[in-house]
Order: C-alpha cells, then structure tokens, then sequence
C-alpha cells in the first residue's frame, strides 16, 4: 500500500479540533458571589416597666376587700319559707369563683341548701364602674331569657328581671357596680322561694352595704 504522506497532518488537526471541543464544554469558573457578612445590630436595653406611684391601690385588691367583707356579712341561716344554711366544705362554708370575670372584677358564688333538699347560689359580681355591671345584667339577662321568661317585678328594685322554669329560677339585680342573682336550682316546698330569697338577698345587701364597703376605706378610717 502506498503511504499517505497527509496522515500525520490529519492526526494534529483532529487533536486540535478535540482540545477545542473540550474546552468549549468545560464549565464556566463561577465567579465568587459568597455574601458579606451581616452585622448583627447591638442588642438595645429594654426599659424598665415604670413602678406605680408609692400611694397606687390595685382596683382588684379593693374589690377583693369588699366581697370578703360582704360574704363574711352574710346571713346564715336565712329564713325563706324554708331556712337556708350556708354550705360547708371541709369544716368551713363554701365560696366559689364566678368564671369569666376579669380584673378588676371579682364575683363569688355561696351555696345554700335547706334541710328538705332545696338548693340556691347567691352570686355576687363587684365591677370597676356602674357601666361594666349594667353591661353585666344585660348579658346574664340574656344568657337566662334562653332558659326562662324574665319579666321586671315591680315591687324590688330596678332594674331587676325575675323567672322560673325547667332550669330553675332566676333574681337578677344591677345595684349600682354590683351585679347580684339569686339562682334557686332546686326548691322541694309547694311555693316558689325565689321572691322571698330575692327580698332578703337585697334587705342584707341594703342593710350591710356600708359596713363591707369600709373595706375600701383602709384600716386607719376603718377604725377612726
């Protein structure tokens, strides 16, 4: 066979023809993008809470004062067609907490109970203002006119809202910045208790009302 005297030429030309190649396919150096550091801002100091003048009086603690006074004025027994005894619990008689009241506001619950088995609650709500309780007898106006027909008994005070059905019976009161109500669960006697509990419920309260309202006075004019 004869030499081809052009062989060598071709081999150098494919070789150049194959770095080409490789280097327009090799990947582009990425360029240096890494971010430059964030400076973390110095922390600020947070102030301090400004203390409550030397003579501030928490609304709360007042209100407490008042409904301990106020309970502990409480009749016991309380005559109402039957006589109504404070319950106890553990040796003494039970309070409990009203759900749903927020501060300033504090509210309590006394059971009583009679010897027939007849049960009530006297519920007591100390408001901040006259407009909080007022908002106070309209919503539990409400919440009980689901239950029962509320009519104003004209012979109490106003506003007032009286009823009684399947889920007992029901006194609501707006004295002022107190909310009041007489809740008989059950009542074993032929004659509805509710107006006597009600009439004696708010004797008490008209009757003591100064004396649990010195609580809010300090012990120096309390005893003065």
């Amino acid at each position: 066979m004869r030499p081809n005297p052009h062989h060598p030429f071709r081999l150098l030309a494919l070789a150049l023809f194959s770095v080409l190649v490789f280097a327009a396919c090799r990947p582009m150096d990425t360029l240096d993008i890494t971010p430059s550091p964030t400076l973390t801002p110095e922390p600020t100091a947070t102030p301090s809470p400004t203390p409550p003048p030397a003579d501030f009086v928490d609304p709360y603690e007042v209100n407490s004062s008042l409904m301990e006074r106020l309970i502990a004025l409480l009749p016991d027994p309380l005559p109402a067609v039957e006589e109504w005894k404070r319950v106890t619990d553990s040796g003494a008689a039970e309070v409990r907490n009203i759900r749903g009241i927020r501060r300033p506001a504090i509210g309590r619950a006394i059971p009583y109970t009679t010897q027939q088995g007849s049960s009530m609650l006297l519920n007591f709500i100390i408001f901040a203002d006259e407009a909080a309780a007022a908002a106070e007898f309209e919503r539990k106006r409400g919440l009980r006119s689901a239950d029962v027909d509320l009519e104003e008994d004209a012979a109490f005070r106003r506003p007032n809202a009286f009823g009684s059905g399947l889920y007992g019976s029901f006194a609501l009161f707006q004295i002022d910045n107190y909310f009041v109500e007489v809740y008989v669960e059950i009542f074993t006697t032929s004659v509805s208790p509710l107006e006597l509990l009600a009439s004696e419920t708010i004797k008490f309260f008209e009757r003591n009302r100064e004396a649990f309202e010195a609580a809010a006075s300090g012990p120096e004019e309390e005893d003065g």
